[in-house]
């Protein structure tokens, strides 16, 4: 159905192109009158094909002489060619009782099979894969060129018989398969091939690597495994008071512009009306320390949202405040009721596990532990006096004058409750919540993505404080906020909101080499080095210098805060894989560094590491970034997409006055070029899960949500296309759909693992990296053209690779340089 009429609309157009056809016939019309007054009329008003779509009279030359389409309807996405006869020409479609009919030869036979083979050919010419065959009264679609190995003659037609069915009867099927609309969104595809998808072979060469051949390690990492692992861990949580505040890093304002790749960086827009206090700044610092004393003060319950991003750190700074800042504020006291902070942390939590029994679980674990709680005399006692008064009364009275019966009976009903746990629980935190303020800390509120477990979270968490008058701290990442933000709990608790911000990547990873450094001072030990040579180390802290100079103002030190998109975790794990498999020459590193000459590592080789993580190949599933050369469609016209978008995104990001980009819009501009709203949609979801882009909102990305490219988005698209390292594990898991180039890529490949010469190897590894370059940029080429056909906006129709052509052939330069110098 086109957008341009109403059903009712449709179906009279189509009575008047029925009427022509007939008219026509009986006027023995030709092919250029059936064309005129039938077809281009079928294809515009009634299919909703647009000008910038069709090419009439295409050419193709053959055996040195030149043919012409009649008609070639043409998307981004997918073609079709249309060969239209003259109106009443001879389509012997005698016997035919089925729509849908195999085109075998008994079939393909006469006028109509002359026809049919006509527009096969001319479509396998042009590697189109539909074709459609009409006499303006008839028509016949069909695959004409397949890439899924089965064969023509066992590939099935569609026919319309006459007009009185393809205009008439069978008018909304007829528009639904060859409509812009319809072709869009793949029906016509899953009609005739019953799917969308042609990449239906394994065409990366990571399946032609061997991955039995590990890469090497940093010799020297088995000496200082332990360290590196405690010191870069992911959460320094629970780490103690000392460990804490050496790791400890305040954010500080945020650049607005970078510079390298002339983009601005975006915010999301503020979840909240009012301002929202951001702790890690040094002028809010004290806003959460003043909350907690006030909330100790007046007795009046604290609600408190503590919101970050994935990795921002929200642990690190609960355990701060908690164990740095409000040390002596929750200190255990022996003469007097104090404070509580009561953590919970649902990564412990199993998946079918109700909430309030993980909350129940860890207060009754912190009960059990704690000096006051503990205690018969300060607490328990105390928490069951009315318990105790009633039995006195009641139930016990017969026996209440014998005192040591009395306490066994009594002894028994509080183990009971114990060992239910839920009434000990209450009847515990009812009473010291009347003397000292209980703080509960519920952290990783959404460590299960199910809605339903996170809103049960929020109930159970605050049903439980608002029965004890218990102060709640719920930490959570902004998405979860936006998701449940009308939820009725939200509304019966007056929250406040704290918003934490990751701080700068440089600054976390020097104190972690400080703290490094601490731990391995004075450590000795023995490694083999890359050249067999046996290496004594009396101070392994070197070593931890030595990484330090290779990081910190590094390349490598900005490559690992790009990728990382402010994700403190993430930058903490890259690092980690890094000094696992990037520092190769530590040998070498070491006794330069006994000479007072610098050894910084080479940048390839800890960007290679990072990349590759813990693989021998690149993959995307197991990388900290993603591919953008790869949409993951399993369509080979749709493969440049997740660049297209994430290009647009960031020039769009260039322009100071621009904000974002509405979901609609992109929706709309990838319509345009021929592609369905679910390949968008997984488009977009997809940008957004590697954290090349994010929505303005913090919302799931949909097409009523705004866009922004991201830091990293940014640096992909404006510098890492053209890096030879970036190229080179990207090309391990990219889908090749051109035969001639996966031969060759093959081929290389093959070569490269079997060339012993390192300078030699190296050349291969640069003109295999410059074949993918050039089948890249000429996909996006595609692309680009055919937005400038349709007059897309400017941010639209500019491309990347030719802006970066220089810088790729510096880089690949500089490589062989590199290589020739130092292996030559």
């Amino acid at each position: 159905m086109t957008d341009d009429y109403s059903q009712l609309e449709l179906v009279g157009v189509a009575r008047e192109i029925r009427e022509r056809v007939g008219d026509l016939k009986l006027a023995h019309a030709n092919e250029a009158e059936t064309r005129l007054k039938v077809v281009d009329d079928v294809i515009k008003q009634l299919l909703g094909w647009t000008l910038a779509d069709i090419h009439p009279e295409e050419r193709i030359s053959e055996d040195g002489k030149a043919r012409y389409i009649d008609y070639v309807l043409r998307t981004a996405n997918t073609a079709i060619v249309i060969e239209a006869k003259r109106a009443g020409a001879s389509f012997d479609l005698q016997g035919v009782v089925d729509r849908r009919v195999q085109l075998t030869p008994g079939f393909v036979k006469g006028d109509v099979g002359d026809a049919i083979i006509q527009a096969r050919d001319y479509g396998r010419s042009k590697s189109i894969p539909f074709a459609v065959v009409t006499n303006g009264s008839q028509w016949i679609i069909f695959p004409a060129s397949r890439s899924d190995q089965i064969e023509f003659n066992r590939s099935s037609a569609i026919v319309f018989d006459s007009a009185d069915v393809a205009l008439g009867t069978e008018l909304g099927y007829f528009v639904s398969l060859l409509s812009r609309d319809g072709v869009v969104d793949g029906f016509l595809e899953r009609e005739l091939l019953g799917r969308t998808e042609d990449q239906l072979q394994e065409r990366r060469l990571r399946t032609q690597v061997h991955r039995d051949s590990a890469r090497p390690a940093n010799p020297i990492f088995h000496l200082i495994e332990n360290e590196v692992i405690d010191c870069f861990s992911d959460t320094i949580a629970g780490r103690g008071k000392d460990f804490l505040e050496l790791c400890y890093v305040p954010t500080p304002d945020r650049t607005k512009f970078d510079g390298r790749i002339k983009m601005h960086l975006r915010r999301h827009d503020a979840l909240f009306g009012e301002h929202v206090v951001r702790p890690l700044r040094e002028r809010e610092s004290k806003v959460f320390i003043k909350a907690i004393e006030d909330a100790a003060k007046h007795g009046r319950p604290l609600a408190l949202l503590v919101l970050g991003s994935v990795g921002a750190g929200k642990t690190t700074y609960l355990s701060y405040t908690r164990q740095v800042v409000t040390d002596d504020f929750f200190a255990s006291r022996k003469d007097r009721e104090y404070p509580h902070w009561i953590y919970v942390d649902l990564r412990a939590v199993s998946g079918g596990e109700r909430p309030i029994e993980a909350i129940y679980a860890a207060i009754f674990e912190y009960i059990k532990n704690d000096d006051f709680f503990s205690s018969w005399d300060r607490a328990i006692r105390s928490a069951y006096k009315d318990e105790i008064d009633s039995l006195r009364r009641g139930p016990l009275s017969l026996i209440a004058s014998s005192d040591e019966e009395f306490k066994r009976r009594l002894s028994d009903v509080v183990m009971a409750d114990y060992n239910n746990v839920k009434p000990y629980v209450d009847k515990l935190i009812k009473y010291a919540s009347s003397k000292q303020p209980i703080f509960l800390v519920i952290d990783n509120v959404d460590q299960f993505e199910s809605e339903d477990f996170q809103g049960k979270v929020f109930a159970d968490a605050i049903s439980f404080a608002s029965r004890f008058s218990v102060n709640l701290v719920l930490a959570m990442r902004e998405g979860t906020f936006v998701r449940h933000r009308n939820h009725p709990s939200f509304d019966a608790f007056d929250f406040d909101p704290l918003s934490i911000e990751a701080p700068e990547i440089t600054a976390v990873l020097s104190r972690r080499f400080m703290v490094l450094h601490r731990a391995l001072k004075n450590k000795a030990g023995h490694f083999t080095a890359e050249n067999g040579a046996r290496f004594e180390v009396d101070d392994l802290s070197v070593f931890a210098e030595l990484i330090q100079q290779s990081v910190l103002g590094t390349e490598i030190g900005t490559r690992i805060e790009v990728l990382a998109n402010k994700d403190v975790r993430l930058a903490l794990r890259m690092t980690r894989e890094f000094l696992e498999r990037g520092y190769t020459e530590p040998g070498k590193a070491i006794s330069l560094h006994k000479l007072k000459q610098k050894y910084v590592l080479p940048r390839h080789e800890a960007f290679r590491a990072i990349l590759l993580g813990n693989q021998n190949v690149y993959s995307e599933a197991f990388s900290v970034i993603g591919n953008p050369f790869d949409s993951r469609l399993s369509r080979s016209s749709s493969q440049m997409l997740r660049m297209f978008v994430l290009a647009g995104l960031v020039r769009f990001g260039s322009d100071a006055t621009a904000e974002f980009i509405d979901g609609s819009s992109l929706r709309d501009v990838c319509r345009k070029l021929g592609y369905g709203d679910a390949s968008v949609t997984k488009v977009i979801q997809d940008l957004c899960r590697l954290r090349f882009a994010q929505t303005a909102s913090h919302e799931e990305p949909k097409f009523s949500s705004s866009f922004f490219a991201t830091r990293l988005g940014g640096y992909v698209v404006r510098e890492l296309i053209a890096d030879f390292t970036f190229l080179e594990a990207m090309l391990m898991d990219t889908f090749i759909s051109h035969d001639g180039l996966w031969e060759t890529l093959k081929a290389l490949t093959a070569q490269i693992a079997n060339e012993k010469d390192t300078v030699r190897r190296i050349g291969l590894r640069i003109e295999r990296i410059r074949k993918f370059w050039k089948n890249l940029s000429d996909q996006y080429f595609l692309l680009l053209s055919e937005a400038l056909r349709r007059g897309l906006p400017a941010e639209w129709c500019t491309n990347p690779f030719t802006e970066l052509e220089h810088a790729f052939e510096a880089n690949c330069s500089k490589v062989i340089s590199s290589a020739q110098r130092i292996y030559g």
